[in-house]
Protein backbone atom coordinates (compact mmCIF):
# COMPACT_ATOMS: atom_id res chain seq x y z
CA UNK A 1 0.00 0.00 0.00
CA UNK A 2 1.51 3.29 -0.99
CA UNK A 3 1.78 5.69 1.96
CA UNK A 4 -0.31 8.57 0.76
CA UNK A 5 -1.05 11.14 3.46
CA UNK A 6 -2.79 8.45 5.54
CA UNK A 7 -3.00 10.58 8.93
CA UNK A 8 -3.89 9.09 11.54
CA UNK A 9 -16.91 4.78 22.12
CA UNK A 10 -25.10 0.69 23.95
CA UNK A 11 -26.78 1.59 25.99
CA UNK A 12 -28.86 1.46 29.07
CA UNK A 13 -29.08 4.42 31.46
CA UNK A 14 -28.70 3.50 35.13
CA UNK A 15 -32.09 3.95 36.74
CA UNK A 16 -32.16 5.63 40.14
CA UNK A 17 -34.56 4.15 42.68
CA UNK A 18 -36.13 6.32 45.35
CA UNK A 19 -36.52 4.41 48.58
CA UNK A 20 -38.51 6.62 50.92
CA UNK A 21 -38.23 10.33 51.36
CA UNK A 22 -34.63 10.26 52.60
CA UNK A 23 -33.13 8.35 49.65
CA UNK A 24 -31.24 10.19 46.96
CA UNK A 25 -32.12 9.08 43.46
CA UNK A 26 -29.21 8.11 41.24
CA UNK A 27 -29.36 10.10 38.05
CA UNK A 28 -28.98 8.32 34.72
CA UNK A 29 -25.63 8.89 33.12
CA UNK A 30 -25.08 10.16 29.61
CA UNK A 31 -25.64 7.74 26.76
CA UNK A 32 -25.18 7.57 23.04
CA UNK A 33 -28.06 9.41 21.47
CA UNK A 34 -28.20 7.10 18.46
CA UNK A 35 -29.67 3.58 18.51
CA UNK A 36 -27.33 1.72 16.15
CA UNK A 37 -23.61 1.24 15.91
CA UNK A 38 -23.09 0.51 12.24
CA UNK A 39 -19.68 -1.16 12.03
CA UNK A 40 -18.19 -1.57 8.59
CA UNK A 41 -15.24 -3.96 8.20
CA UNK A 42 -13.41 -3.37 4.93
CA UNK A 43 -10.61 -5.75 3.99
CA UNK A 44 -8.16 -5.23 1.16
CA UNK A 45 -5.59 -7.57 -0.37
CA UNK A 46 -2.40 -6.60 -2.13
CA UNK A 47 1.31 -7.26 -2.29
CA UNK A 48 1.48 -6.38 1.41
CA UNK A 49 -0.94 -9.14 2.40
CA UNK A 50 -4.21 -8.20 4.09
CA UNK A 51 -5.19 -4.80 5.39
CA UNK A 52 -8.34 -4.31 7.52
CA UNK A 53 -9.90 -0.89 8.08
CA UNK A 54 -12.99 -0.06 10.14
CA UNK A 55 -12.74 3.71 10.37
CA UNK A 56 -14.25 6.38 8.11
CA UNK A 57 -11.73 9.13 8.72
CA UNK A 58 -8.25 8.20 7.60
CA UNK A 59 -6.66 10.67 5.21
CA UNK A 60 -6.47 7.94 2.57
CA UNK A 61 -10.09 8.19 1.43
CA UNK A 62 -9.71 5.29 -0.99
CA UNK A 63 -9.60 2.90 1.99
CA UNK A 64 -12.17 4.51 4.29
CA UNK A 65 -15.27 2.76 5.59
CA UNK A 66 -18.85 3.74 6.44
CA UNK A 67 -18.67 3.09 10.21
CA UNK A 68 -21.10 5.39 12.06
CA UNK A 69 -23.73 5.70 14.77
CA UNK A 70 -27.28 6.38 13.65
CA UNK A 71 -30.97 5.85 14.43
CA UNK A 72 -31.10 3.83 11.20
CA UNK A 73 -29.41 0.45 10.72
CA UNK A 74 -27.05 0.28 7.76
CA UNK A 75 -27.83 -2.55 5.36
CA UNK A 76 -25.21 -1.93 2.69
CA UNK A 77 -21.46 -2.19 3.13
CA UNK A 78 -19.54 0.98 2.43
CA UNK A 79 -15.86 0.64 1.57
CA UNK A 80 -13.49 2.75 -0.44
CA UNK A 81 -12.30 1.21 -3.72
CA UNK A 82 -8.70 0.75 -2.64
CA UNK A 83 -5.88 1.46 -5.05
CA UNK A 84 -2.18 1.06 -5.86
CA UNK A 85 -2.59 -2.70 -6.29
CA UNK A 86 -4.87 -3.09 -3.26
CA UNK A 87 -8.38 -4.41 -4.03
CA UNK A 88 -11.42 -5.06 -1.77
CA UNK A 89 -11.80 -8.62 -0.48
CA UNK A 90 -15.58 -9.03 -0.47
CA UNK A 91 -15.50 -12.44 1.24
CA UNK A 92 -13.89 -10.95 4.33
CA UNK A 93 -15.78 -7.65 4.41
CA UNK A 94 -19.18 -6.92 5.96
CA UNK A 95 -21.37 -4.41 7.76
CA UNK A 96 -23.20 -5.14 11.03
CA UNK A 97 -25.78 -2.86 12.68
CA UNK A 98 -25.59 -3.39 16.43
CA UNK A 99 -28.85 -2.37 18.16
CA UNK A 100 -27.87 -0.55 21.32
CA UNK A 101 -31.38 0.23 22.54
CA UNK A 102 -31.76 -2.62 25.06
CA UNK A 103 -28.17 -3.75 25.54
CA UNK A 104 -25.63 -2.57 28.06
CA UNK A 105 -22.40 -3.95 26.64
CA UNK A 106 -20.64 -3.85 23.33
CA UNK A 107 -18.61 -7.07 23.39
CA UNK A 108 -15.88 -6.47 20.85
CA UNK A 109 -13.98 -9.58 19.75
CA UNK A 110 -10.73 -9.07 17.88
CA UNK A 111 -9.57 -12.17 16.01
CA UNK A 112 -6.15 -12.09 14.41
CA UNK A 113 -4.97 -14.76 12.00
CA UNK A 114 -1.44 -15.44 10.79
CA UNK A 115 0.08 -16.98 7.69
CA UNK A 116 3.59 -16.68 6.31
CA UNK A 117 4.34 -13.39 7.99
CA UNK A 118 0.96 -11.88 7.15
CA UNK A 119 -1.64 -10.84 9.70
CA UNK A 120 -5.38 -10.58 9.10
CA UNK A 121 -7.61 -8.86 11.67
CA UNK A 122 -11.37 -9.56 11.89
CA UNK A 123 -13.95 -8.11 14.27
CA UNK A 124 -17.33 -8.87 12.67
CA UNK A 125 -19.49 -12.03 13.05
CA UNK A 126 -21.14 -12.01 9.64
CA UNK A 127 -18.69 -12.03 6.76
CA UNK A 128 -19.15 -14.57 3.96
CA UNK A 129 -15.84 -16.18 4.98
CA UNK A 130 -17.38 -17.76 8.08
CA UNK A 131 -14.20 -19.51 9.25
CA UNK A 132 -12.75 -16.09 10.01
CA UNK A 133 -15.71 -14.54 11.82
CA UNK A 134 -15.56 -13.02 15.30
CA UNK A 135 -18.06 -13.09 18.19
CA UNK A 136 -18.67 -9.35 18.41
CA UNK A 137 -22.16 -8.63 19.81
CA UNK A 138 -24.26 -6.39 22.02
CA UNK A 139 -25.72 -7.84 25.22
CA UNK A 140 -26.72 -7.15 28.81
CA UNK A 141 -23.97 -9.58 29.78
CA UNK A 142 -20.27 -8.94 29.45
CA UNK A 143 -18.45 -11.58 27.41
CA UNK A 144 -15.48 -13.16 29.14
CA UNK A 145 -14.43 -15.71 26.50
CA UNK A 146 -13.00 -14.87 23.09
CA UNK A 147 -14.97 -16.30 20.15
CA UNK A 148 -13.15 -16.65 16.83
CA UNK A 149 -13.59 -18.85 13.80
CA UNK A 150 -10.87 -21.50 13.34
CA UNK A 151 -9.33 -19.97 10.23
CA UNK A 152 -8.14 -22.24 7.46
CA UNK A 153 -6.28 -22.38 4.17
CA UNK A 154 -2.95 -22.04 5.93
CA UNK A 155 -4.21 -19.30 8.26
CA UNK A 156 -4.26 -19.96 12.02
CA UNK A 157 -5.57 -17.96 14.95
CA UNK A 158 -2.91 -15.88 16.72
CA UNK A 159 -3.95 -15.79 20.42
CA UNK A 160 -1.27 -13.29 21.44
CA UNK A 161 -2.89 -10.59 19.33
CA UNK A 162 -6.53 -11.65 19.82
CA UNK A 163 -8.84 -10.61 22.68
CA UNK A 164 -12.36 -9.71 23.75
CA UNK A 165 -13.23 -6.49 25.56
CA UNK A 166 -16.67 -5.59 26.95
CA UNK A 167 -17.39 -1.87 26.80
CA UNK A 168 -20.03 -0.85 29.34
CA UNK A 169 -21.82 1.99 27.63
CA UNK A 170 -24.59 2.44 30.19
CA UNK A 171 -23.08 5.61 31.57
CA UNK A 172 -20.92 6.72 28.69
CA UNK A 173 -21.66 8.98 25.79
CA UNK A 174 -18.82 7.93 23.50
CA UNK A 175 -17.24 4.82 22.10
CA UNK A 176 -13.77 6.03 21.28
CA UNK A 177 -12.41 3.68 18.61
CA UNK A 178 -8.66 3.73 18.11
CA UNK A 179 -7.42 1.95 15.00
CA UNK A 180 -3.67 1.38 15.19
CA UNK A 181 -1.69 0.05 12.25
CA UNK A 182 1.84 -1.30 12.38
CA UNK A 183 4.04 -2.11 9.41
CA UNK A 184 7.06 -4.30 8.68
CA UNK A 185 8.62 -4.95 5.31
CA UNK A 186 5.58 -3.79 3.38
CA UNK A 187 3.16 -5.85 5.50
CA UNK A 188 0.42 -4.32 7.64
CA UNK A 189 -1.26 -5.28 10.92
CA UNK A 190 -4.31 -3.50 12.39
CA UNK A 191 -5.44 -3.64 16.02
CA UNK A 192 -8.48 -2.14 17.78
CA UNK A 193 -8.37 -3.48 21.35
CA UNK A 194 -6.50 -2.29 24.46
CA UNK A 195 -6.11 -5.68 26.18
CA UNK A 196 -4.40 -8.28 24.01
CA UNK A 197 -1.55 -10.33 25.55
CA UNK A 198 0.83 -8.72 23.05
CA UNK A 199 0.70 -5.43 24.93
CA UNK A 200 3.06 -3.55 22.62
CA UNK A 201 0.35 -3.75 19.94
CA UNK A 202 -2.59 -2.51 22.02
CA UNK A 203 -4.71 0.56 21.37
CA UNK A 204 -6.60 3.19 23.38
CA UNK A 205 -10.14 2.11 22.46
CA UNK A 206 -12.48 2.92 25.35
CA UNK A 207 -15.97 3.99 26.45
CA UNK A 208 -16.11 7.40 28.09
CA UNK A 209 -18.26 10.40 28.92
CA UNK A 210 -15.90 12.48 26.85
CA UNK A 211 -14.64 12.27 23.30
CA UNK A 212 -10.98 11.42 22.93
CA UNK A 213 -8.89 14.08 21.26
CA UNK A 214 -5.71 12.15 20.47
CA UNK A 215 -4.78 8.80 18.97
CA UNK A 216 -3.42 6.23 21.47
CA UNK A 217 -1.32 3.35 20.13
CA UNK A 218 1.46 1.26 21.65
CA UNK A 219 4.81 1.36 19.85
CA UNK A 220 4.94 -2.14 18.36
CA UNK A 221 8.19 -4.12 18.30
CA UNK A 222 10.00 -7.10 16.80
CA UNK A 223 10.61 -5.19 13.61
CA UNK A 224 7.08 -3.79 13.52
CA UNK A 225 6.74 -0.04 13.92
CA UNK A 226 3.71 2.14 14.34
CA UNK A 227 2.52 3.57 11.06
CA UNK A 228 1.06 6.92 12.05
CA UNK A 229 -0.06 7.54 8.50
CA UNK A 230 -2.44 4.57 8.49
CA UNK A 231 -3.69 4.95 12.07
CA UNK A 232 -6.66 7.02 13.26
CA UNK A 233 -9.21 7.38 16.05
CA UNK A 234 -12.93 8.17 15.98
CA UNK A 235 -15.24 9.15 18.87
CA UNK A 236 -18.64 7.63 18.07
CA UNK A 237 -21.46 9.32 19.93
CA UNK A 238 -22.94 12.74 20.40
Amino acid sequence: MRRYSLVAAAIVGAIGLTLGSTAVAEQPGPRLAERYLNLHQCVYVGSGGHYTNVLPNTANTAFNTGTNVSNTPDTALSCGPGGEGWTPAAANSAVKAFDLAASRYLNLHQCVYYSAGQHYTAVLPNTPNVNFNAGTNVSNTADTTLACGPGGGGWRLLPANSAVQSFDLANNRYLNLHQCVWTSGGLYYMGLLPNTPNANFNTGTNASRTADTALSCRPGGGGWSLDQLNSAYRPLGS
